[in-house]
């Protein structure tokens, strides 16, 4: 994963939610980036990783409450790339493009020259 970003990028792993007490973090932050239009939000951006998709609901629920207790708007969705993977996202499409708008390539694409991708992306590594 850090070895597509803009090497002026700074990447965390385990970052705890900013709630005292809470046992929670994210997979990843990836700070220092540029905004990148409306909404792109506050030079920072949550990252979560799956490497078995199982219930597409559930993780939807479990990033929507770690998305509104951090007070962060997006979150980049890293998912292994396996073919069951694949198959379990492209069953849930409909769901998860309403909550990863931003297409994996732009996302990447922006990641790797320092911007903020303006929104929520899924992507494949």
């Amino acid at each position: 994963m850090t070895s597509r970003l803009d090497p002026d990028l700074v990447f965390r792993a385990e970052v705890p939610l900013p709630i005292e007490g809470d046992q929670r973090s994210w997979d990843g932050w990836i700070g220092n980036l540029r905004e990148s239009g409306e909404g792109a939000g506050r030079g920072g951006l949550p990252v979560d990783a799956e490497t078995r998709l199982h219930d597409v609901q559930g993780l939807l629920r479990r990033l929507t409450l770690k998305l509104r207790d951090a007070s962060e708007e997006h979150v980049l969705l890293v998912i292994a790339d396996t073919r069951s993977n694949r198959l379990a996202v492209a069953a849930s499409a409909d769901i998860l493009t309403a909550m990863f708008p931003v297409q994996p390539r732009h996302a990447l694409a922006c990641l790797a020259s320092g911007r903020h991708p303006g929104g929520s992306a899924l992507v494949f590594l």
